[in-house]
């Protein structure tokens, strides 16, 4: 199975929406968790409510410290994303394989941009293509990322735009015939507070010591942990 196909076929929904609210939540039992309110909630694949709560495993601590969880990822209050969400269960984050797209203005055009930076460039057999970072990444706090020092806005790759980008995903699925299907889960399937993970001080310094998950969130059937 090719990248995009297993993509796909992992995708309940593909939506867009604004990140209103942001905020964690934490208990002795299930630890911290960062709760991501998208409203404005447009589905281009799928279906999705007006509003979506999307839970993250990581979040601050009651001592201000935060606990922060690789392969989550990172949002940015007030800003637009185009998400694909999961139909599959999930323990860390609903969001498949960190697919949240930040949209931004460059140029005078809107653009895509990755977790990592890079423009979102086009569709192939591997998943999404990407450009080399032009924004730098998203901060603890979830400040909005500026462009990487010396990045020339008049030489930027050709990146998609969102409406683009979801007819490029449309024109796929009609090629091979397919649909998203299945439906997201807002909850866990498990608690994050098994997992082994670093604890970063809330003023940003250095991780202690801890342990990273080294792979990226596997799913999980409906009903097992």
């Amino acid at each position: 199975m090719d990248g995009l196909l297993s993509l796909l076929d992992q995708t309940a929904s593909v939506v867009e929406g604004d990140v209103i609210d942001l905020r964690s939540e934490s208990s002795p039992r299930t630890g911290p968790w960062t709760v991501v309110t998208l409203g404005n909630v447009r589905a281009h694949l799928g279906e999705a409510p007006r509003e979506l709560r999307l839970k993250q495993a990581g979040g601050l601590l009651p001592d201000g410290r935060q606990l922060v969880v690789s392969h989550v990822p990172r949002f940015v209050l007030g800003a637009r994303y185009v998400v694909f969400l999961r139909n599959t269960g999930w323990s860390l984050s609903p969001v498949l394989d960190g697919h949240a797209f930040r949209v931004e203005s460059v140029g005078g055009r809107e653009v895509l941009v990755g977790p990592e930076g890079g423009l979102v460039a086009g569709l192939g057999t591997a998943g999404v293509r990407w450009t080399a970072p032009v924004f730098e990444t998203v901060e603890l706090q979830g400040g909005r990322p500026a462009l990487r020092a010396g990045v020339d806005v008049a030489g930027l790759p050709e990146a998609l735009a969102p409406e683009a980008f979801v007819a490029l995903l449309q024109n796929h699925l009609r090629a091979r015939g397919l649909s998203v299907t299945g439906a997201f889960r807002e909850e866990p399937v498990a608690t994050a507070s098994s997992l082994s993970v670093p604890v970063t001080p809330a003023s940003l310094q250095a991780p202690t010591m801890g342990i990273v998950p080294s792979q990226p969130e596997r799913d999980v059937p409906p009903g097992q942990p």
